[in-house]
């Protein structure tokens, strides 16, 4: 499977005696320069941009990601030092959801990530695969049902860092404005399966702008309460201080699955939207930072409380009246064919939810550059450039 890259590797890259990435820069500056060259970012072609009326169109996603490549095709020096950075930096991106929550190429056509990460696995010759970052896009009731633990259990999968997002269509009755809740027992089930190399969790919560004392409250109490233990012991605690959460706000589509959510417009067809982020981090290297670990957190880490204890919810909190909270749209949601009632479609019981992006519904043009079509310059001129 890997001659190509064998034989590229067999043989030594040239001196590259008058290359100024070689000669002049430090390694460290190089190897920065190289993996700015090599992070997926999403694809700015306009055709390939998703529908604006949808759910899952967002800040970082508005389009496929997408990784450029044409570094490695430099020389066989840079190819040598830069092989698997596609691999390490690519954000793997997965979609706990039912179907129409998730952008179109992640069906059930599409591989799975547990048979990319053992491609990789096999073509660094390793029995594991670290990577930098694994975002999840996840509703609830999926949460709930043990989908973040079956993710978590994919062979040769090593996050360092997962970033955990909630949108405000993933929340429990969001469709009747119920308050904002999150109950947590899932942690238990997802703690046993998570890889020892995760250094950070970040829990992205977003609501409406006007639910933003909502967000604020279940935020500050995930803080106060939430940990996560990995298998061997070490445990990631969010900061407790007043202010610690990461504030985000944007303003998107008010449609989606053909209703126009008139009840949460701030605009004409728009929505604000407000984000909360609780990050956790190995105690040790919080309170390094000048963070503050909660007590009762402590205190639920060292005696392994899960369930009740970890459930997030305002019961003050009301829900709004509105007589009528959307309206039909024609048109909108062009991806999907479904009923204006039809919120939650069915799922393959057989089949995980969602599927990595890996370039778009092709395989990745990375993935030929490693195995069946790897042919760097032979000479030193693409590394002055």
């Amino acid at each position: 499977m890997d001659s190509a890259r064998s034989q590229i590797l067999a043989k030594p890259a040239a001196e590259q005696r008058r290359s100024l990435l070689y000669n002049t820069l430090p390694g460290e500056i190089r190897s920065q320069i190289f993996s700015f060259a090599l992070t997926d970012y999403p694809d700015p072609d306009p055709e390939r941009k998703y529908s604006a009326d949808t759910c899952f169109a967002r800040p970082s996603y508005f389009a496929p990601r997408r990784t450029d490549t044409e570094l490695l095709r430099t020389c066989r020096a840079i190819y040598k030092e830069c092989w698997h950075l596609p691999f390490l930096l690519r954000e793997q991106l997965y979609w706990i959801t039912s179907p129409d929550r998730a952008p179109p190429e992640f069906g059930s056509s599409r591989p799975k990530l547990g048979e990319w990460v053992q491609k990789i696995a096999e073509l660094q010759g390793e029995d594991r695969v670290i990577i930098e970052k694994l975002r999840v896009f996840a509703q609830m009731y999926k949460l709930e049902e043990g989908g973040m633990t079956s993710l978590l259990r994919t062979p040769h999968l090593q996050p360092r860092c997962i970033t955990l997002t909630i949108r405000h269509a993933d929340w429990w009755f969001w469709e009747d404005d119920n308050p904002l809740s999150f109950k947590g027992a899932w942690i238990k089930d997802a703690c046993a399966v998570m890889p020892n190399t995760v250094s950070e969790i970040h829990v992205e919560l977003e609501s409406l702008e006007r639910k933003k004392s909502q967000v604020d409250e279940i935020a500050k109490q995930m803080a106060q309460r939430w940990f996560f233990k990995r298998p061997d012991g070490g445990v990631l605690f969010a900061d407790n201080r007043d202010g610690a959460a990461k504030i985000d706000r944007w303003t998107g589509t008010s449609t989606w699955h053909n209703r126009r959510w008139v009840r949460d417009e701030t605009r004409d067809g728009e929505i604000e939207y407000y984000i909360a982020t609780v990050s956790f981090r190995l105690g040790l290297t919080l309170e390094r930072r000048g963070g503050l670990v909660g007590e009762s957190a402590r205190e639920n880490a060292t005696k392994d409380r899960y369930g009740s204890s970890l459930h997030l919810h305002i019961p003050e909190a009301v829900a709004m009246r509105f007589s009528q909270p959307s309206i039909w749209v024609d048109g909108s949601d062009d991806e999907f064919d479904m009923d204006s009632n039809d919120f939650i479609s069915d799922w393959d019981d057989d089949e995980e939810p969602g599927s990595p992006v890996l370039e778009s519904e092709e395989t990745p043009v990375w993935w030929g550059i490693l195995y069946e079509d790897a042919q760097p310059a032979e000479d030193e001129q693409g590394s002055q450039q």
